[in-house]
């Protein structure tokens, strides 16, 4: 790995993973040496005023390459490491079956501060922060907890909304699709912020919408199929929110004639031979919301609120990519402004049904 400021900072990236209710999770750390207080010893892990943060860690139940979730969560670890000057240990390819043994061996092995990138991963963070006295930043859902637990959740629909507004400027056919391979909150959200930032361009442009599976996020042959039966329906753009199931719709895409992508949470560029198919992402950016919440345990006040990805704080934009016009652009940035002074305020749907029901108002 490269070295930055001359030496000062260094990063290895620790690979690890639960295979077992049974097995001894091996945790490398990574090193990010430097940035604040060098070689003194650090204070012992735990949510009380006062400690510095020498070292924390992320888990995550995949890795980056599904190009969404666990990308998003392993590189904003990285940057928030990088730009504090302080040790992380990214934990990927954590599962699901032994969430709270793995969680548990990360703190033991001295994290002061641990980032469980699951919605799933709440209950088992939530009982670990109060067993092993250590501040976890958990995802979507649960109880901020005064010097224990802080949630963090996504405006998604707001992003959504600014890739509506692209695909209804792009589409040729006048048909987009939606597709997702979860039944997951932020999905909901983004696919209503996504059918009105199309129908506030055209109310006439058609949405379609489907679902790979209820939990289907790894499926990417399920994902192909439901990408080719939208691109079989008209739609010559498509916005895919899937994780491992990305891979399907990207090949579902780059297999058909004349077909935009867009992508969401992570950067799926090197996931295609041709990149000239990407519109745009739906990017989610971590590392502020890392970053304010290790300065939320350094001054003691960690819990005491939860943080939000938005378009204003920088959370949520939109990748930047040559098939975004100068004209697609301006359309963003108004809406970008308009959305955070709130003049703009896009439907977070909490299901299927009221996505469905956002489709069928055509903005209205």
């Amino acid at each position: 790995m490269s070295e930055i400021n001359s030496g000062v900072l260094r990063r290895k990236l620790a690979r690890t993973a639960a295979i077992a209710a049974v097995s001894v999770l091996a945790v490398t750390l990574a090193a990010c040496s430097g940035g604040r207080g060098g070689d003194t010893p650090s204070e012992e892990p735990g949510g009380d005023a006062g400690v510095t943060v020498e070292k924390f860690a992320l888990v995550a139940p995949e890795n980056e390459s599904d190009f969404g979730w666990n990308q998003a969560g392993l590189d904003g670890a990285t940057q928030a490491a990088e730009s504090l000057g302080i040790e992380v240990s990214l934990v990927p390819d954590a599962g699901w079956d032994n969430t709270e043994t793995v969680l548990g061996q990360v703190a033991d092995s001295g994290a002061q501060f641990i980032i469980a990138h699951a919605s799933g991963y709440g209950v088992a963070a939530t009982s670990v922060a109060q067993s092993k006295n250590v501040p976890i930043l958990i995802q979507d859902a649960g109880e901020n907890i005064p010097g224990k637990i802080a949630v963090t959740k996504t405006e998604a629909q707001e992003g959504g909304y600014l890739a509506g507004i692209a695909a209804a400027m792009t589409t040729q056919s006048n048909t987009v699709g939606i597709v997702v391979s979860a039944d997951d909150l932020n999905w909901f959200k983004m696919s209503s912020g996504f059918a009105e930032g199309v129908h506030s361009v055209d109310p006439d442009i058609k949405v379609l919408y489907t679902s790979v599976g209820p939990a289907a996020y790894a499926d990417a042959a399920g994902g192909k199929t439901a990408a080719e039966q939208l691109i079989a329906s008209g739609a010559d753009v498509i916005f895919g929110m899937g994780d491992g199931a990305t891979h399907g719709y990207l090949q579902a895409v780059e297999a058909a004639d004349g077909v935009k992508y867009i992508a969401d949470i992570g950067d799926v560029t090197s996931g295609l031979s041709n990149p000239d198919v990407l519109l745009t992402s739906v990017l989610w950016n971590y590392a502020p919301t890392y970053e304010a919440a290790i300065k939320a345990v350094e001054a003691g006040t960690f819990g005491q609120e939860g943080y939000s990805l938005t378009v204003e704080n920088g959370g949520l934009s939109l990748q930047e990519t040559d098939n975004l016009t100068a004209e697609i652009q301006a359309a963003i940035d108004e809406a970008m402004a308009a959305i955070a002074d709130g003049s703009i305020v896009p439907t977070a749907a909490e299901n299927a049904e009221q996505v469905n029901a956002v489709i069928a108002a055509k903005g209205a």
